[in-house]
């Protein structure tokens, strides 16, 4: 059945070649159904065709090497089955389990619990997928049990490739679902050993598809929201970022960078690390972990305690947010981009829903000071040595000035700039998804208003391939809803508890409107205060935000209080970002 070679990413029809990453992209992403499993319910080992011989002995024929010896009522007493899991051969048919390639309890869990007595019986005895039914050693079909390749796999790592393509033909045929942990396991073992694995498209079972269901990822507070999303992630990560919980800037360029390299990206308290987090991360068991920010983000104190959680560890940093998202998207494509987003740093709505996007394109989310008449010097540098030829901007022009977007066209290389955005958050967000996305079997919910539950989830929907939409707190706007209907959407992950996301959200309930409302009438200008002001006037850095705030849209850094030009005042006060 399998093959190497070229092929087209289309869906293909049974009996045509498609690559089995094709397949994988096209299993709907649901949580487990937790309705009670009775293995009853499957009944197998049945006499199909009425020769004597039940499946399970119809299987053992097929697949010993030699002749196998048959006496009265289809008994074998010998034969010759190579297990491939282990690479044991055996001769003595007792020592020979017929293992569902997709165990009956992990079928139940993904769809097959919705399916009637009949198709329960078709899976648990199906011979027309050859893959389905493999003739294994009986006690290492025993460890694996109903455990998806997120928990288990053969003993033999060089059938891992083998076992994951089988795995995936078999939920394809029968329409069933897979988690998040499964999916990102399968995703690493199809982009890592056989990414180039060729298949023949099998014939669909006819059984029903998962129906549309929602799935809430949250904790009690921001970190332990980041370690449920964390949660979908199978131990032994390659990576893991970690960024302060207390300001988004720094986590809007990591997500994208850790979801190229399917890493999960969880939240610290910038001066100690929270128990529950030194937690997930020695379950997590990353070979890297990647601090994002400096010690003003992330103390010495917690780089220090990070340290001993994993082999390696590096800081990726620079003197503010956009020299930060500098050092991570240098280190974290070190082959290039030939794609990246342009958002503004100042805020992070716009950011939040590009970051799924880039993340789900190996792409870069580059933060900018948006309101600059021009790109500045690094990042015209960085989008050259990524060799990036279509930027892409998230927002208006109102966060990523008409300027910079011409200065953007000017770079070297650069053949294509196209700004996604809307009236506002709300719009902004569904127009990035709708011109990345051409189907989403699973989108994220974030809420509009606030960053903290959403940057985590942001690495997620992008390793799993789909839009984050962010939305109100208790409704979903009607065009978003037009979305989930040409995306062909059948489960929504909610990242965040029902105080951040309510049952409006979860019930997909229109907003009043189609159309957001329109924006409240402009305020009145201050008055001019002048160059009254300096940094050792304010108490805090809040209240000089404050106040540079109130007078910067009319008159720009009047006070001087923004030294390096990222509408950021007085960063030596204490509560600076």
């Amino acid at each position: 059945m399998l093959s190497v070679g070229g092929v087209s990413a289309t869906a293909a029809s049974a009996g045509s070649q498609a690559a089995i990453s094709t397949l994988l992209d096209e299993l709907l992403t649901a949580s487990p159904s937790i309705a009670s499993y009775d293995r009853a319910s499957f009944t197998h080992w049945i006499d199909a065709d009425g020769d004597g011989c039940d499946t399970r002995n119809e299987v053992l024929i097929l697949e010993s090497q030699t002749a196998v010896t048959l006496g009265a009522g289809c008994s074998i007493s010998n034969g010759s089955w190579l297990s491939y899991y282990d690479g044991a051969t055996w001769t003595n048919p007792s020592d020979v389990d017929v293992d569902h390639m997709v165990p009956l309890g992990e079928a139940w869990k993904s769809g097959a619990s919705a399916w009637t007595s009949s198709q329960r019986q078709a899976f648990a005895n199906d011979l027309g997928l050859d893959v389905s039914l493999e003739a294994v050693t009986d006690n290492v079909n025993s460890s694996k049990g109903d455990r998806d390749p997120g928990a288990w796999l053969p003993p033999l790592s060089n059938v891992h490739c083998q076992y994951a393509t089988n795995w995936v033909l078999v939920k394809y045929r029968w329409n069933l679902a897979v988690d998040s942990n499964e999916r990102a396991a399968l995703q690493s073992i199809i982009a890592g050993t056989c990414a180039s694995t060729i298949v023949t498209v099998p014939e669909k079972a006819g059984t029903p598809t998962v129906p549309a269901s929602v799935e809430r990822l949250w904790g009690v507070d921001r970190y332990a929201t980041a370690i449920a999303i964390a949660g979908q992630y199978a131990a032994g990560v390659d990576a893991l970022y970690v960024a302060t919980g207390t300001n988004y800037p720094d986590a809007l360029s990591a997500a994208p960078a850790a979801a190229a390299q399917g890493s999960p990206l969880l939240l610290t308290d910038p001066s100690s690390l929270p128990l529950s987090v030194e937690q997930e991360i020695r379950r997590l068991a990353p070979a890297l972990i990647v601090v994002v920010g400096g010690p003003g983000a992330i103390s010495s104190t917690v780089y220090d305690k990070l340290a001993t959680l994993a082999p390696a560890i590096r800081r990726d940093s620079g003197v503010d947010r956009y020299q930060t998202s500098y050092a991570i998207n240098q280190a974290a494509f070190p082959s290039g981009a030939s794609t990246a987003f342009i958002a503004t740093g100042s805020n992070f709505p716009d950011a939040l829903s590009a970051s799924a996007a880039a993340g789900s394109m190996g792409a870069p989310v580059i933060l900018v000071n948006g309101a600059a008449a021009s790109v500045d010097t690094a990042t015209r540098n960085l989008i050259t040595e990524l060799g990036v030829t279509n930027v892409k901007i998230a927002g208006g022009i109102s966060v990523v000035s008409a300027g910079m977007e011409t200065s953007l066209s000017g770079i070297t290389g650069v053949t294509s700039v196209v700004r996604h955005s809307g009236i506002d958050r709300y719009t902004t967000s569904s127009a990035i998804s709708r011109a990345s996305f051409i189907s989403a079997p699973t989108v994220y919910f974030a809420v509009g208003t606030g960053f903290a539950d959403a940057l985590a989830g942001a690495a997620l929907a992008g390793l799993n391939n789909s839009p984050l939409y962010v939305v109100p707190t208790n409704c979903v706007p009607s065009y978003v809803l037009t979305d989930l209907q040409a995306l062909g959407t059948r489960q929504r992950v909610l990242l965040g508890g029902s105080s951040v996301l309510g049952a409006g959200v979860e019930a997909l309930t229109p907003c009043d409107s189609s159309t957001p409302p329109p924006p409240p009438p402009p305020p009145v200008s201050p008055a001019n205060p002048g160059d009254t002001k300096n940094c050792g006037d304010f108490g805090t850095w809040q209240e000089a935000q404050a106040w540079f705030n109130t007078y910067y849209p009319y008159y720009g850094d009047v006070a001087r209080l923004d030294f390096d030009n990222d509408l950021i005042a007085c960063q030596s006060l204490p509560g600076h970002p």
